[in-house]
């Protein structure tokens, strides 16, 4: 397996960090910005990208679903 395939394997078993449901993908918790996979450089800064809940649609720090 190679490095890309891991990564994108790891991704499909992240979870939010706030309730603990599943996440997938990334979001810019300031502009709004999703993107699937993580990125080097952002606008808002790479810092800014979060994994998304898949329960609300939010990055895990503004997390809705508790």
């Amino acid at each position: 397996m190679n490095g890309t395939e891991y990564n994108r394997k790891a991704m499909k078993n992240m979870e939010c960090g706030k309730c603990g449901g599943s996440a997938e993908g990334f979001k810019c918790e300031v502009c709004g910005d999703e993107m699937s996979d993580q990125p080097q450089t952002h606008g808002c800064g790479a810092d800014r990208c979060l994994p998304k809940c898949t329960g609300c649609n939010e990055t895990q720090t503004k997390c809705t679903c508790l």
